[in-house]
């Protein structure tokens, strides 16, 4: 046995055990298993890839997004209610 350590943002450690402690497994248990299927795999289990919309880090959308979330945080936003389909 050997021990594996990494550093990670607090916040996105303690999501990851609540996560994980909803589906019956700790940290250890989900780390072996992915080493186990990248083995399997013989590389990442998983996709990794940029988003599949570039536009939406485009620089006029963050731009927007800044823009829309000063006003709500201004107190000017407004309540949209849901409709039923």
């Amino acid at each position: 046995m050997t021990t594996i350590s990494a550093k990670i943002e607090n916040d996105d450690k303690n999501l990851f055990e609540s996560i994980l402690d909803s589906i019956g497994l700790n940290v250890t248990s989900a780390i072996t298993a992915f080493v186990k299927a990248t083995i399997r795999e013989n590389g990442i289990p998983f996709a990794l890839k940029a988003s599949d919309d570039p536009y939406i880090y485009s620089e006029d959308n963050m731009q927007y997004l800044r823009k829309g979330i000063a006003q709500i945080e201004a107190g000017n936003g407004k309540i949209h209610e849901l409709k039923e389909s």
